[in-house]
């Protein structure tokens, strides 16, 4: 395992059936895809001022949460199945809190019963899952805790985004959390596990080469590590979300304990990796989501063989299953996995509702077939 030391343009008009047509009923265009179009510069501003917290709220808490169920096919009640997964169980969750919201990547323990993310605005977020015939449906006890920066101060808050903006998040085992934060991309290793997130714990930069490091802070400013999972019992592989180039050509890499390689993961169209996680296998799964207003939202899921992850070698992946409406999904930026009670294998995957009131957090469950 690892060792750590120390897009302007004129006015548009959106009616409530272009919504519906782009994004399905309950849907509404995000600020990401109608930046393009010079819409998104209000919102992002009014994003800017939720949570305004004090300190006092700074703190771990269990907050309020509803979990209501969903659908997958918003057409198709009766639809169980898409591509390769098989429905097993969906909820939109909703706090009072005004701290929960953004949330991106995720883990979900060995036995099913716990889930982490991390959010937008430098939050842990984790809840404990509960089950009925096996599938999904509750989430109970939500905790949220701040993050906090290398000399231990919070950096909470969506007005600190450049600073707290947490995008990917992966357990070394034995070690401890590693987290990707955008805006300023940085890696870091948190000493925190799925029990005990919620206390106060000090940061340490991941110790990456400075060659590496140049990397990924030359990376676009909201377009950093997203997708990324442990392999090999501690080795990080990691994937960026986009280039300057924006040609779907994006920069991988394999983060070892003796060495560093490099791979490069090929997307041909708008989609654009969002997370990752590895199979009871090995094998992995990449996360990824479109967010345009020609084409609307979509998630797409991939398999790469665990062979395949190694240097210099060209990935594409095996097509798993897309999602676009009228199947019921938001921004999804979260995926985990693990063996079910039978031996079967489950897939978590979990929206980023981008701190907005229009959009949605949804947690939802499939039975990957072979």
């Amino acid at each position: 395992s690892l060792f750590f030391s120390g897009h302007e343009g004129s006015e548009l008009t959106v009616t409530r059936n272009m919504v519906q047509r782009f994004l399905g009923a309950g849907f509404f265009l995000s600020a990401a895809a109608l930046c393009p179009l010079g819409l998104s510069s209000a919102l992002f501003a009014a994003k800017a001022d939720i949570p305004v917290l004090t300190k006092p709220t700074d703190v771990a808490a269990t907050v309020p949460l509803s979990a209501d169920p969903i659908v997958l096919h918003l057409e198709d009640r009766k639809r169980t199945q898409v591509g390769k997964l098989v429905y097993m169980g969906g909820l939109h969750l909703k706090s009072s809190d005004n701290r929960f919201g953004g949330l991106s990547s995720l883990i979900v323990s060995e036995d099913g019963s716990q889930m982490l993310a991390v959010s937008d605005c430098g939050y842990w977020i984790g809840a404990n899952l509960g089950y009925q015939g096996g599938r999904l449906t509750t989430v109970h006890n939500l905790t949220i805790a701040p993050m906090l920066d290398l000399k231990g101060r919070s950096m909470t808050g969506c007005s600190a985004k450049a600073e707290g903006d947490a995008e990917a998040l992966t357990e070394i085992p034995g070690s401890g959390m590693i987290v990707s934060f955008e805006g300023d991309h940085r890696l870091w290793h948190y000493g925190a596990t799925m029990s005990d997130f919620m206390v106060h714990k000090l940061p340490r930069p991941l110790p990456l080469p400075v060659d590496i490091l140049r990397q990924i802070k030359a990376l676009p400013f909201n377009t950093g590590i997203e997708a990324m999972t442990t392999i090999d019992g501690g080795n990080i592989v990691a994937i960026a979300e986009d280039t300057k180039r924006g040609d779907g050509v994006l920069p991988g890499w394999i983060i070892g304990d003796t060495r560093i390689a490099m791979f490069t993961y090929i997307v041909p169209d708008a989609f654009r990796p969002s997370d990752m996680t590895t199979l009871p296998d090995g094998d992995l799964l990449v996360l990824e989501r479109r967010f345009t207003l020609l084409q609307g939202l979509g998630a797409r899921i991939k398999r790469i063989a665990k062979g395949d992850v190694r240097s210099n070698q060209r990935i594409e992946g095996e097509h798993i299953a897309t999602l676009t409406f009228p199947y019921n999904i938001d921004n999804m930026e979260g995926i985990a996995a693990r063996k079910g009670p039978d031996g079967e294998t489950l897939i978590y995957i979990l929206s980023d509702d981008n701190y907005f009131p229009f959009q949605r957090t949804l947690l939802m469950m499939f039975r990957l077939d072979s």
